[in-house]
Parts: structure tokens; C-alpha cells; sequence
């Protein structure tokens, strides 16, 4: 008669170490999760997703979720680095009316201090809009995200895009043209540096 193998996957795990996981200095360092690893080194570059709410503790900041990656581990902290953020698709669809023009830019920008990012921004405007006045909005917007992303090292440019100051700043640039209703930061990403 055959034996059957007891599975070792309890054992492997039981090995396994806890590590807390803290978000980054630009968010004060709060611990932002837990997470198992046979080694520290099995930790490094793990991204995890974390809405901003738990973040900054505002429950108005429930439809952002922010990605952080993991560069360092000392002892059982695991301290990591902005990668990135989006709204929810809830969030930006509720923005969608009829009647209205929705004017998207996509732009890679480079900060002050060297850091690579594609940024997507969303102008929601009050009514229709003819195409002219579309092309116009983009340059616009484009000339304000690359300037504002210029004068911004990445820390400072991450706040002011979470928090919507880059957002009244674009919308200040915009306003002149045609009936502007709002504009959101809807994605940021770090580019790899290879």
C-alpha cells in the first residue's frame, strides 16, 4: 500500500517573518501594512497598493490609491518610496456628463531633482467645446504640467498633486478659455531608471 507525503507548505510558512511595512518620509513614515518574507532580501522591490485615506487618516482621500515600493529593510521595517498613484475609475466617471467635453493629456515630465514621471490629467468642462478650443486647453495644460513639475522636486510635486494644488494651479491656466467645471491629477507613475 502507497503512502501519501504529509505537504511541507506549513512548515515553509511557519519559517516565514512578519514585516511592517511604512510608507514614506514625504507621509511621515506610518505603517501602511504587514507583509511575510522567508528573507529581507525577498521584500525589496515588492510594490504594495494603499488607498491615501489610510495614509493621512481623511476620508476624503478614500478615492486615491497610492502605490509604494519597497527600496530598504532594517531589522523587521520595510521602508519604501512613491512609485505612483490613480483615482478610482468610480471617481472620474461621476465627472462624465453629457453635453460636456472631456480633454485628457498624458505627458512625461522630469522633476528638479531628476526623478522621470507620465502624468495624466483630466479637464472636465461645462459644456460642449469645439475642437479649436479643445487643442488649445491641451497646450495649456501641457505647458503647466511641465513647468509645475520643473520647479518640484519629486516629494513636493507628489503632495501638490495628491492634495489638488496642482490641480488649482492648471485650473487657474485653463479657466480664461471656456467654462471649466474641473480639472483632476487622474495618474502619476515613476518611470524605471535603466
Amino acid at each position: 500500500m502507497a503512502q501519501v507525503k504529509k505537504r511541507k507548505t506549513a512548515e515553509s510558512w511557519k519559517k516565514k517573518e512578519w514585516y511592517t511595512i511604512l510608507s514614506p518620509k514625504t507621509f511621515e513614515e506610518r505603517e501602511v501594512g504587514t507583509s511575510p518574507a522567508n528573507e529581507p532580501d525577498n521584500l525589496l522591490n515588492r510594490v504594495i497598493e494603499v488607498p491615501l485615506r489610510e495614509v493621512t487618516g481623511n476620508m476624503s482621500h478614500q478615492f486615491v490609491k497610492m502605490w509604494f515600493r519597497v527600496f530598504e529593510v532594517k531589522g523587521t521595517n520595510a521602508y519604501t518610496q512613491f512609485d505612483g498613484f490613480e483615482l478610482v475609475r468610480e471617481y472620474l466617471r461621476r465627472n462624465v456628463r453629457r453635453r460636456r467635453s472631456l480633454i485628457r493629456v498624458v505627458q512625461k515630465v522630469e522633476t528638479s531633482d531628476g526623478k522621470k514621471l507620465n502624468v495624466t490629467v483630466y479637464a472636465f468642462t461645462g459644456q460642449k467645446v469645439e475642437s479649436s478650443k479643445k487643442g488649445l486647453i491641451r497646450k495649456k495644460m501641457t505647458d503647466a504640467i511641465i513647468r509645475i513639475s520643473r520647479e518640484n522636486n519629486l516629494e513636493t510635486l507628489v503632495q501638490k498633486m495628491v492634495l489638488g494644488m496642482m490641480s488649482a494651479e492648471i485650473f487657474k491656466e485653463i479657466k480664461g478659455i471656456t467654462q471649466i467645471k474641473r480639472v483632476e491629477i487622474s495618474k502619476c507613475a515613476v518611470l524605471s531608471e535603466k
